[in-house]
C-alpha cells in the first residue's frame, strides 16, 4: 500500500477541493438516507388519503416520549420527495464535480513529473528500455490510476457515510429484525480479500504486455518502409496479433475477478436481506415494510460499489509500480554540489588516460590520450565497433568514463555543471534529428529567442536559405514528424544551421555525411566548412574524402588509438589507414 499512498500524495494539493468535496458528501449522506422516510410517507399516503399521521414507529416513543404521533397534510408528500431528491442531486453533483477536478489535476501532475524525469534521466536508462513502454507508462499506466484518486477517495468517504446514516433508520423502520440483515455485513469481505492480490498480479502483466504492444507499433509503423521492401507485413501482422492476444487474455481473466465480486456480494446481501424480509412481511406494517426494504436496498449498494474500490486499488497499485519504478530511477550524470558554470574561452580539450566499458569488463575504450588545442580540427576513423561514437559521448557526458578523466582547460568536465557543459558543444549526427514544428522553430532550438534575421543568416551559411525560401510558407512551413517531408540533404542542412545557429566553440561532427547522395555531400560539405570555422571540431567519419584537411587524423581499433598525423604523413606511414584509404579509393 506504499504504493497506493505515494499516489493519494498527488491530491494533498487540492485540500480544499477535497474539503468541498467531502462536506457535499456528508450532506448527500444525510439526504440519501431521507429517502426511506420519504417512501414511507408514500406508502402511508396511499392508504390515509387526506393526512399522514406518523404513529408507529418503534424508539420514537421511547426517546421522544413526549411525541406520540405526528400528523401531516397530504401535500407534504409530494413536496418532501421532491426536497429530498434536489438535495440528494444537487450534493451527488458537487461532490463528484469536485473529486473528478482533484482527480484530473493529480493525474495531470503524475504525467508532468513523470515525463519531466524522463527527460533529465541519463542516457544510459533509455538504452536499457525501450521508447513504447515508456510511451506505454505515461499514458496507459498515468490513466489508469485516476480511477484511484477519485473513485476510491469518493467510495471509501462517501459509500460508508451512506451505510451509517442509514443504519439508523433500518432500524427505526425493522426494529429488532434488522439485526438479521446487518450481521451479514462482515461476511462481504470475504470474496474483497481473496480475490485482490491475484487481481493486481494480473493487471500488472497485463499492464507490461500492453507496453509491448506500443513498443511494437512504435517501431513497425516508423518501418513501415522496411517492413514493406521486405514484404513481411503479414509476418509482422501475425506478431501483432500473438502480442494482442496475450493482453486479451489477461484482460479477459481481469475483468473475470473484477466482475464476480459484485454477483458474490450481491448473493451474500440477499441472504441476510432474505431472511429480514421475511419477518418483515409477517410483523410489519406496509409503510414501514416499505421503508425497512428500501434502507436495506440502500445499505447494500454501497457495500457492491466498496467491493469495486477493491479491484481499483490493486489495478492502480499495479499501474503504480510502473510508474515509479521510472521516478525511482536515479539519473547516473548529475551535477556535483557546487558544480562550476564554465564561461571562459576554449584552449584545450584533453582526455587523459580514459578507458570506458558498457558491460563489466567488456572493455569499449582503453588508455586513451588526446590533446585538442582552440581551432583545431580532429578526425577519428577506423571501423564500426571501434569505439568512436563512445569517445565523443564521454565528451557530453553522456557517460562518465570509468577510468582516466576528461578536462577542458584543465578543468575535469565532471566538475562543470550539465548545462554549461552541452551548452558549449554542438553535434551534427548522421541520424539528423528534427522535431515536428516549422523550419524557423528547428534551426533555433538551441537559441529560442533568435530573431529570424538570424535564423536566416544560419540557413544561408548552410546553403538552406534557397530550398527553405521555395517552400510554400518559407521559414513557418511545418516540417511534420521527424522533418520526412525533407530529402537527406535539406535535413542535415537544417542541422548544421541548427548548430550555427547555437554558436559553440566545441563541434562534434558525427558521420554527418555518411547517408548522403555525392551532389548532396557536396553541398553539405561546404556548409560544414563553414560551421567548423573558429572552433575546436571533433570529427567522426567513414568517408576519408570528408576529413583530408583535417589537422589530426586518428585511427581507431578495438578501442585504442593505433596510428595518427595527418592525411599526407598516415599515407607514408601505411598501415590501417592506408588500408582504409585505398579500400574507399579503389587503389
Amino acid at each position: 500500500m506504499n504504493i497506493y499512498k505515494r499516489l493519494l500524495g498527488y491530491v494533498k494539493p487540492y485540500r480544499w477541493r477535497l474539503a468541498i468535496a467531502f462536506l457535499c458528501m456528508l450532506a448527500f449522506s444525510m439526504a440519501n438516507a431521507l429517502v426511506s422516510v420519504a417512501i414511507y410517507m408514500v406508502t402511508k399516503g396511499f392508504v390515509q388519503k387526506n393526512q399522514i399521521v406518523i404513529d408507529n414507529i418503534p424508539y420514537l416513543s421511547k426517546y421522544f416520549p413526549k411525541i406520540t404521533s405526528v400528523a401531516l397534510p397530504i401535500i407534504w408528500v409530494p413536496v418532501i420527495l421532491v426536497v429530498v431528491f434536489i438535495l440528494r442531486g444537487f450534493f451527488d453533483y458537487v461532490s463528484n464535480y469536485q473529486m473528478s477536478n482533484v482527480g484530473i489535476l493529480a493525474v495531470r501532475k503524475v504525467r508532468d513529473d513523470l515525463y519531466r524525469h524522463l527527460v533529465y534521466l541519463s542516457h544510459d536508462f533509455y538504452a536499457k528500455g525501450r521508447t513504447g513502454d515508456f510511451l506505454s507508462r505515461i499514458t496507459n499506466d498515468v490513466g489508469q490510476i485516476q480511477g484511484a484518486i477519485t473513485d476510491v477517495i469518493t467510495d471509501l468517504v462517501k459509500q460508508p457515510l451512506v451505510i451509517l446514516f442509514n443504519i439508523p433508520f433500518i432500524f427505526i423502520w425493522g426494529g429488532k429484525y434488522a439485526l438479521i440483515a446487518i450481521l451479514i455485513f462482515p461476511l462481504v469481505a470475504i470474496p474483497i480479500v481473496l480475490l485482490g492480490k491475484q487481481l493486481r498480479k494480473l493487471t500488472k502483466k497485463m499492464q507490461e504486455r500492453t507496453g509491448d504492444i506500443t513498443a511494437f507499433i512504435g517501431e513497425t509503423l516508423s518501418g513501415a518502409h522496411i517492413v514493406k521492401a521486405f514484404t513481411s507485413e503479414e509476418r509482422e501482422i501475425h506478431h501483432f496479433e500473438e502480442i494482442n492476444k496475450s493482453v486479451f487474455n489477461f484482460f479477459r481473466r481481469t475483468i473475470k475477478i473484477t466482475i464476480i465480486q459484485r454477483p458474490l456480494i450481491e448473493v451474500i446481501g440477499a441472504v441476510g436481506a432474505a431472511f429480514a424480509v421475511w419477518f418483515g412481511i409477517k410483523y410489519l406494517p406496509p409503510e414501514r415494510f416499505a421503508a425497512f426494504f428500501i434502507s436495506l436496498y440502500i445499505c447494500y449498494e454501497p457495500l457492491k460499489k466498496i467491493s469495486k474500490v477493491n479491484s481499483t486499488i490493486q489495478q492502480s497499485i499495479a499501474s503504480g509500480q510502473r510508474i515509479f519504478e521510472v521516478l525511482d530511477s536515479k539519473p547516473t550524470i548529475q551535477d556535483k554540489p557546487g558544480a562550476l558554470v564554465f564561461s571562459e574561452p576554449i584552449r584545450e580539450i584533453s582526455y587523459e588516460h580514459v578507458g570506458f566499458y558498457y558491460e563489466f569488463d567488456k572493455w569499449v575504450l582503453k588508455d586513451i590520450e588526446i590533446k585538442a588545442k582552440h581551432n583545431e580540427v580532429i578526425a577519428f576513423v577506423g571501423a564500426s565497433g571501434s569505439g568512436k561514437t563512445t569517445l565523443v559521448s564521454l565528451l557530453l557526458r553522456f557517460y562518465d568514463p570509468v577510468q582516466g578523466m576528461i578536462k577542458i582547460n584543465g578543468k575535469d568536465i565532471r566538475d562543470l555543471s550539465l548545462h554549461s557543459l552541452r551548452g558549449l558543444i554542438g553535434i551534427v549526427s548522421q541520424e539528423t534529428v528534427l522535431f515536428n514544428g516549422t523550419i524557423r522553430e528547428n534551426i533555433a532550438y538551441g537559441r529560442p529567442d533568435a530573431s529570424l534575421e538570424d535564423v536566416k543568416r544560419a540557413a544561408e551559411i548552410a546553403y538552406a536559405d534557397h530550398f527553405i525560401e521555395t517552400l510554400p510558407q518559407g521559414y513557418d512551413t511545418p516540417l511534420g514528424e521527424r522533418g520526412l517531408k525533407l530529402s537527406g540533404g535539406e535535413r542535415q542542412r537544417i542541422a548544421i544551421a541548427r548548430a550555427l545557429l547555437k554558436d559553440p566553440p566545441i563541434l562534434i561532427l558525427d558521420e554527418a555525411t555518411s547517408h548522403l547522395d555525392t551532389q548532396s555531400e557536396k553541398e553539405v560539405q561546404g556548409a560544414l566548412e563553414n560551421l567548423m570555422k573558429a572552433r575546436t571540431v571533433l570529427v567522426i567519419a567513414h568517408r576519408l574524402s570528408t576529413i583530408q584537411k583535417a589537422d589530426r587524423i586518428l585511427v581507431m581499433d578495438k578501442g585504442q588509438i593505433v596510428q595518427q598525423g595527418t592525411n599526407e604523413f598516415l599515407l607514408r606511414l601505411g598501415g590501417m589507414y592506408k588500408k582504409l584509404y585505398d579500400l574507399q579509393f579503389n587503389l
